[in-house]
């Protein structure tokens, strides 16, 4: 398994509004083979730290959501965290 995470801290008056356009999300994501599920996790500091999960089957499933259109316009709709980072894990126990 694959878990792909972005990770970013938007300016305290961008995190409710963050928070709630994840809650409203289109889950078009959820649709893609090898998608096994997503989690969208907020730190208790101020401004809150923000964490986008999402879990695959394989690299190969989560190469073809990344090379969708769907994909595209998620990436543009977040394009203004500049400092965001974005690291890849395999998942090796559990």
């Amino acid at each position: 398994m694959i878990v792909a995470i972005s990770r970013f801290r938007p300016a305290p008056e961008e995190a409710d509004r963050l928070v709630t356009r994840f809650q409203a999300r289109t889950r078009a994501v959820d649709g893609y083979p090898g998608f096994l599920g997503l989690e969208v996790l907020r730190s208790f500091e101020r401004p809150p730290e923000l964490l986008l999960v999402t879990r695959w089957r394989d690299k190969a499933s989560m190469r073809a959501y990344f090379q969708s259109e769907d994909f595209q316009r998620a990436r543009e709709a977040s394009a203004q965290q500049e400092d965001a980072t974005f690291a890849l894990y395999e998942v090796v126990g559990t």
